[in-house]
């Protein structure tokens, strides 16, 4: 596996590329990440529709106020190894490392000073598909850390509205999980807070373009 290897003047660059990107595609960044309630490590679960799904919590993550980590799979870092320095580190499915991975995932966040980013459905997505699929296995091993663990979830949406460039919603969730937790659990929960968020982005575009 491919561990995270983070390098100050790389999280210096992009932290301002990614910026620069950012509003040269987009029009808007709209939401409200709160602070995490306690000092404990952070397990961050979103979902995965698009590439730009790596830059958003890139563009957040200093209100998490952690060390930045992303769960990546192995053959999509290895032609971009220099992710590893902004905290990247690879998952193989189906091989061995696995377990490896699991390891590494488990005692990072045996660290208060860590966030960990995971794409729990494992690949990319339709925005259009809306119930969300755990693929199963690498999160038990953050659940064996039990509650010293803080869980934030997090649903992107997209919208071009009547603007030429679309605009980024962003809703999240702070939460927590008992050592008895299993991952379908997890998935159940996640599920539910995903279909709370559409909801409410639902509501709130249908309100923003109503005619007066």
């Amino acid at each position: 596996m491919i561990r995270a290897r983070h390098h100050w003047l790389y999280q210096l660059f992009f932290d301002r590329y990614f910026r620069w990107v950012f509003y040269r595609q987009f029009r808007a960044f709209e939401g409200e990440l709160l602070p995490p309630p306690s000092a404990a490590a952070v397990c961050w679960l979103s979902n995965h529709t698009s590439w730009w799904d790596g830059i958003w919590p890139l563009l957040l993550h200093r209100k998490i106020n952690r060390k930045f980590h992303v769960l990546m799979l192995e053959n999509q870092l290895k032609p971009r190894l220099f992710l590893s320095r902004l905290g990247a580190f690879s998952i193989q499915p189906g091989t061995r490392t696995m377990v490896d991975t699991g390891i590494y995932l488990r005692d990072l966040l045996e660290e208060a000073r860590n966030c960990v980013l995971i794409y729990p459905q494992g690949q990319i997505e339709s925005a259009g598909k809306h119930l969300i699929h755990f693929q199963p296995g690498i999160l038990r091993y953050a659940l064996q850390t039990g509650s010293t663990v803080q869980w934030l979830f997090s649903a992107f949406f997209t919208e071009y509205g009547d603007q030429p460039k679309p605009t980024v919603y962003h809703y999240h969730h702070w939460c927590s999980f008992g050592p008895k937790t299993t991952s379908a659990e997890l998935e159940r929960a996640y599920q539910d807070f995903y279909d709370r968020c559409r909801a409410q982005h639902e509501a709130h575009i249908h309100l923003k373009y109503r005619p007066q």
